[in-house]
């Protein structure tokens, strides 16, 4: 194997699961160019929820979804969104969802996404100090809430994932969640408090900050849309944007946008986007003091530097359609009815993507057909709970180093 030094290494996709491996491979001794068709973390990175959950191990999937499915769909107030019209290209991706929601599978992903979740911030917190990014970061923990009894019956293997796995939580009453979120409304029987929990001030502004670090420390970021990779006869790979790059790895970051690159030189693995919505309420950054959601709405909100941004749903229309306004609707209701001090209208809303794999688990490792091209990708709801360690394996996987999480849960063959 070449020298870090005298290896090139294309990073394509400019979210934190990008920026990471970019910055973790330039600590590594490779030259690596970092290259987005936007500018860093203006994707599915700049609407999350803003939570740096270690907890966030337990998937979508859940034995309660296949009896819940029907309601779900057909509600007018869930937080699952169908676009009838996609539907049937989805079919395949939502027949193996389902078969992921066994108690044995929700078991085995949860074990496995804990591994990633719980060595993050070993490896976030580091980049966030050395590029200043630390500013946007603050603690207080997380609140996860339930409005029945009925809720926790129904989620009972959920709560006990978090029994077995989570060290840092609580289990709390209303009294003590009136306690510590006083404006909430009193609709809440019984919360999970996970201390540990951080949240990000502004995620944009965090991707930005490391973005920019790279490139003080000699890295290269290029604004550039990247339309195929494929190898040339020497076997380099070959880029193709605006011109050609030819590299001698790539990684493949992209979220759910990766799949248009997916060919003869990729693993095609059953990549599908979640729609994600959010609204923000400007000026009410402090009515909460951490990230608090619900265990049934799909929603979650989280005080920023903007706002109270108010996070969630699930819509399956895929990648080309615009934002639904009932979306939107049904977050600022729900925000309203758990906070009924927000008068006013929101001050801005968002929709990305959410790269999803049926199994709840991103796809990390090198493909299978182009061992050059290393896949980083499908990170669902945990890109910002997880990007860093994913950085910092693909930079082991780059150098033929052990990564310092197992890969078997998260092997691209898997399919």
């Amino acid at each position: 194997m070449s020298a870090p030094g005298d290896t090139h290494i294309a990073v394509v996709g400019a979210g934190i699961v990008g920026i990471s491996s970019a910055l973790y491979l330039q600590k590594a001794g490779f030259r690596v160019t970092l290259l987005d068709r936007n500018e860093p973390g203006t994707g599915a990175s700049f609407g999350n929820a803003g939570a740096i959950a270690p907890h966030a191990f337990v998937p979508v999937n859940s034995p309660s979804i296949p009896r819940r499915l029907l309601k779900l769909m057909f509600s007018g107030g869930s937080p699952l969104s169908i676009n009838w019209a996609y539907a049937p290209r989805m079919m395949p991706w939502l027949i193996s969802f389902l078969r992921h929601c066994s108690h044995d599978e929700v078991t085995r992903i949860s074990h496995a996404l804990h591994s990633l979740l719980s060595r993050n911030l070993e490896f976030a917190l580091p980049l966030f100090r050395e590029s200043g990014a630390d500013s946007l970061i603050r603690g207080g923990g997380y609140l996860h809430l339930y409005e029945n009894e009925a809720d926790c019956r129904d989620l009972s293997t959920e709560i006990q994932m978090y029994r077995d796995l989570a060290g840092d939580m609580e289990e709390i009453d209303a009294a003590e969640v009136g306690r510590l979120e006083p404006n909430l409304a009193p609709v809440f029987v019984k919360g999970l408090y996970f201390k540990s929990a951080l949240h990000y001030l502004s995620p944009v502004d965090v991707c930005a900050t490391l973005a920019r670090h790279f490139c003080a420390e000699g890295g290269t970021f290029l604004r550039e849309d990247i339309a195929s990779i494929d190898k040339n006869t020497a076997g380099k790979l070959v880029l193709k944007g605006v011109r050609a790059h030819v590299v001698d790895q790539a990684v493949l970051s992209a979220g759910a946008h990766s799949r248009r690159l997916f060919g003869t030189t990729i693993a095609p693995v059953p990549l599908e986007t979640e729609r994600g919505y959010h609204v923000v309420f400007g000026g009410h950054g402090g009515i909460i003091s951490r990230t608090c959601s619900s265990a049934t709405a799909g929603f979650a909100m989280t005080p920023m530097n903007e706002g109270l941004r108010c996070a969630g749903m699930v819509e399956l229309a895929g990648l080309d359609k615009g934002p639904n306004p009932a979306c939107h609707a049904y977050l600022e209701r729900t925000a309203r009815r758990f906070l009924p001090d927000l008068r006013e209208s929101p001050s801005s809303t968002w929709m990305g993507f959410r790269p999803s794999m049926p199994d709840a688990l991103p796809v990390i490792g090198r493909s299978p057909r182009t061992p050059e091209i290393i896949l980083a990708f499908g990170h669902q709801h945990v890109g910002m709970s997880s990007g860093c360690v994913t950085g910092r394996i693909v930079a082991a996987l780059a150098a033929d180093e052990t990564p310092p999480v197992d890969l078997t849960p998260f092997r691209p063959e898997r399919f």
